[in-house]
């Protein structure tokens, strides 16, 4: 009788879990396209969108100002900045991400040592290394505004279309939450100790399956709602130069000529530097070299002594 009891429950549980199967490969067999605004949940939340419906920019604005506010991107990008007064661009780029609404999720300062310091070569002592989390309407914003910081050097961006996976997790999602609902109905129905037990196994599965899509979604949430920017500052003595348009072979020799020269004080200057630095340690190997020169002359001369007619 206990065997008879079961099946209608294992049958039960085999269907749901077919259910599920199905409802999933259905999903994963989506274009790989990303989802237009008619093809989205009526569920999808809102406020990670490009703004609001107020705040949507116009027509004007173009294309990919469409597609950003419709699709599931997440944003990231990586700067490169110089400054010759490193705690002004520090400051200045606190009350940037502050202004922009984000926050450093990480930041790491290095201060340099105290030979750094009086390095006289184009990179000084001190850097720092940024990640910054923004929100993502403040994205090109904050971008556009990082010369304020210091010179960019370098520039990069790229995005990542997650709208297969996200929407693709948030059917298996709605999936087990009706499975859930349908094996609570049938606990309450349950007569006998063996269903209670199997049925209170099946929703344990189910409620764990529902925390880590759960959990997915809220990851997907966080990365396209916040975008990523990594910013390195670099304190220099002097600024990176620009590019400029090929000059003629004469000013390209005299270029090269000055630079060079530049090139050779700076690195006497640094030997100088050097010098004084370890100075105490040259004095102290000049000493050890000298008396071995001593001690090794002196014993050279008693193996081959000089005969008197030399």
């Amino acid at each position: 009788m206990k065997k008879r009891s079961l099946l209608p429950i294992t049958a039960f549980l085999l269907a749901l879990s077919l259910a599920a199967c199905s409802s999933g490969s259905s999903s994963m067999s989506a274009p790989q396209s990303a989802p237009s605004a008619s093809a989205m949940p009526s569920s999808a939340p809102s406020e990670y969108l490009y703004g609001e419906a107020g705040d949507a920019p116009s027509a004007d604005v173009g294309t990919s100002s469409a597609v950003l506010r419709d699709s599931k991107l997440i944003l990231r990008a990586n700067l490169t900045v110089e400054s010759q007064e490193f705690d002004a661009a520090v400051a200045a780029l606190d009350k940037l991400v502050m202004d922009k609404g984000g926050y450093y999720e990480s930041s790491n300062l290095q201060q340099g040592t105290y030979y750094d310091s009086y390095s006289s070569t184009a990179h000084a002592a001190r850097y720092g290394d940024y990640t910054i989390r923004l929100p993502r309407d403040q994205f090109e914003a904050f971008l556009n505004a990082a010369g304020d910081v210091g010179h960019v050097v370098s520039s990069s961006r790229s995005s990542e279309d997650v709208g297969e996976e996200y929407y693709d997790t948030e059917i298996r999602l709605k999936t087990q939450q009706t499975k859930y609902e349908r094996l609570l109905a049938l606990l309450e129905k349950a007569d006998n100790m063996e269903n209670i037990i199997a049925l209170e196994n099946a929703l344990s599965d189910v409620e764990y399956e529902i925390e880590r899509l759960t959990g997915t979604l809220r990851k997907y949430d966080s990365l396209v709602g916040y975008s990523t920017i990594t910013l390195r500052l670099n304190e220099v003595v002097k600024l990176t130069e620009q590019p400029k348009e090929t000059a003629s072979l004469g000013g390209r020799v005299s270029s090269a000529f000055s630079g060079g020269l530049k090139s050779v004080g700076q690195d006497l200057s640094d030997l100088a530097v050097w010098g004084a630095y370890h100075f105490i340690g040259i004095l102290i190997f000049l000493a050890i070299a000298a008396a071995a020169v001593v001690f090794l002359g002196k014993g050279y001369r008693k193996r081959y002594p000089k005969s008197k007619g030399e």
